[in-house]
């Protein structure tokens, strides 16, 4: 094998992390602009409101839980294969969901199923890849790749609602499944799962001691790791940490518009805890290759618990425009340590297998975490107990981080 691509032009596993980057747009975005399609549908079908937002919260639910079948099945045939199947798949159930009109149930079968299942196929297997081909630079490309999934949450929705402007919401659906398919399968090709496969060494540089070589990937599988405590660990910390992000996501609108501020500026909080969240991916990322990704991310939770001090005495636009910036981006910051960390613990040999099982943690904190924050508002009539259980899980949360890092 050789490392000469790695000396005389751009190392590949930048390439890698730009088309995990872009897939991650993709797919997140098709995701989340379910949100802009909403009324449409529900107006479409006649459906109740808590109908048809169960249609997004099956389809997450669905792509974490797949995450753990689609990081082994990768992990076992071709990375390149798994997720090109994903993107058909995501721009399947935009196609076939745009055509359905005999009922919401109808709909809910074709866009939860082949939409979580794309989702799914994609998101696990390219976290993957990237960790595969760095070590020194590991966090740092986590952040940038990961950094995809904020900008397609942000751009996803706002695209929606500027070509429903003009054309239908069936229409809409047409034009993003083509575009998913387009797009997503030229970034497939990209995607590598190893620098192996490429006649590579992680971060371009000749094999040495103590690190992978072109012969084989090192580290545990999935079940040797759901044996040892630092896995349960970390699945807590991920859960608990994800808790308050999608409690604030839900519940800052709302909460916005109790102190007096106006729906614009609800849905503009909402998109700063976006913006914060990319740059957190892109620029903590990278000094956790610095300060080890144990460390900062144990600080980085730290600052989400204070941070819900800040919002729990926020009242005014210009203080949760603060809170929403700065928790976003320790949110971001922390969820592009995850992966970085479990490599580093867990090995990269199965690392697919185990990222997918560590994410239904995310996917059990989407379903509760505004749920839960809105059980207390009705128990108590106001957010205060919902913050305070949020900045609460923060701090469980890097004690979880912690206790494993110690194991």
């Amino acid at each position: 094998m050789t490392t000469t691509g790695a000396r005389t032009g751009i190392f590949p596993g930048w390439y890698v992390v730009g088309a995990a980057h872009v897939l991650l747009a993709l797919i997140f975005g098709a995701a989340y602009s379910f949100g802009a399609f909403f009324a449409s549908i529900q107006e479409g079908f006649q459906a109740g409101s808590s109908s048809t937002a169960s249609v997004f919260s099956f389809t997450a639910l669905i792509y974490y839980v797949v995450g753990v079948f689609a990081g082994s099945l990768a992990d076992r045939i071709s990375t390149r294969l798994v997720v090109g199947m994903g993107v058909v798949l995501l721009a399947l159930g935009f196609g076939i969901a745009s055509t359905v009109t005999a009922s919401l149930a109808s709909f809910l079968m074709a866009f939860c199923s082949l939409v979580g299942l794309g989702v799914g196929l994609v998101y696990v297997p390219a976290v993957t890849a990237v960790q595969r081909w760095f070590v020194r630079h590991r966090s740092r490309a986590s952040g940038l790749a990961l950094a995809g999934t904020g900008l397609g949450t942000f751009v996803g929705p706002v695209m929606a609602g500027l070509l429903m402007e003009h054309m239908s919401w069936q229409a809409t659906m047409r034009c993003f499944a083509l575009a998913i398919a387009v797009t997503g399968l030229a970034m497939a090709w990209l995607v590598r799962g190893s620098p192996q496969e490429a006649g590579q060494y992680p971060d371009g540089d000749p094999p040495a001691p103590g690190r992978a070589t072109g012969s084989q990937q090192s580290g545990m599988r999935l079940s040797q790791a759901a044996r040892g405590g630092r896995f349960w660990w970390m699945f807590a910390a991920i859960l608990l940490g994800s808790v308050g992000l999608f409690a604030a996501l839900v519940h800052i609108h709302p909460y916005a518009r109790q102190h007096g501020i106006s729906a614009a500026g609800g849905n503009l909080l909402i998109g700063l805890v976006g913006v914060g969240n990319i740059l957190g991916r892109l620029l903590l990322g990278g000094l956790g290759d610095r300060l080890g990704p144990g460390r900062l991310l144990v600080w980085l939770t730290l600052m989400l618990a204070a941070l819900n001090g800040v919002w729990f005495g926020a009242a005014s636009f210009p203080a949760l425009a603060v809170f929403a910036v700065l928790f976003g981006a320790a949110n971001g910051g922390c969820i592009s340590l995850y992966p970085a960390l479990a490599a580093a613990w867990f090995g990269t040999a199965n690392l697919g297998a185990i990222l997918g099982a560590l994410y239904i943690a995310v996917g059990i904190a989407a379903m509760a975490g505004g749920s839960f924050a809105g059980w207390l508002f009705d128990a108590y009539g106001n957010y205060s107990a919902a913050i305070a259980a949020s900045g609460l899980c923060a701090l469980v949360s890097a004690a979880c981080i912690a206790r494993a890092s110690r194991q």
